[in-house]
């Protein structure tokens, strides 16, 4: 019972309920690179949050629910909101103007490879080297992996499109600036 009082756990959940309510808005939030043009800025973030479909939905929340099992005690959910903010932006701006031939995108799925690399972080700095380590060495990998071979059939079978795996980057370059920042902020401090 103490686990679910956690408040990261508590975040997921009503993260995991604004997902599936926004599922019901996908035409008007999803990512679409002509609508942007025409001014819809909001795509660029939005589309992180609402997916192809149902069984994408389900993989996603499955991954951040490992996630909060596996870093409520490492990481507050102000941070976890924060960085899930921001690693969104980084996703949606990464496509807009660094992958022009991707014209829609949908998915949290960039966002969380980057919080698991943020995660890895959060790790580190708890003296969670095992975790730590092996996260911010095997994300990284993973994702050069499919940037050679192409993402996983599989996974494209199961969300009814090809996996963009240009967010998967984008998000674990997202995570990689704020890594930089934790490390300068617990040096500061180490300091003071």
């Amino acid at each position: 019972m103490t686990f679910i009082r956690k408040p990261l756990i508590k975040t997921l959940f009503a993260l995991t309920l604004i997902l599936i309510i926004l599922q019901f808005f996908q035409d008007a939030l999803v990512f679409k690179r002509d609508m942007i043009n025409q001014g819809q800025w909001w795509r660029l973030f939005s589309g992180n949050l609402v997916h192809t479909n149902y069984p994408h939905l389900a993989l996603n929340l499955g991954g951040l629910w490992i996630f909060g099992f596996l870093f409520f005690d490492y990481i507050s959910s102000g941070k976890f909101l924060i960085s899930l903010f921001f690693l969104c932006l980084c996703v949606g701006l990464g496509i807009y103007f660094l992958s022009p031939s991707l014209m829609w995108y949908a998915g949290i799925s960039g966002a969380l490879y980057g919080l698991y690399m943020v995660g890895g972080f959060f790790a580190i700095l708890n003296r969670d080297l095992v975790t730590g380590v092996s996260l911010l060495a095997l994300i990284p990998i993973k994702i050069a992996w499919d940037l050679i071979h192409g993402g996983n059939q599989s996974s494209a079978e199961l969300i009814g499109a090809p996996v963009a795996v240009d967010a998967h980057l984008y998000g674990v370059t997202g995570a990689v600036l704020i890594g930089l920042f934790i490390l300068i902020s617990h040096l500061r401090a180490k300091k003071s």
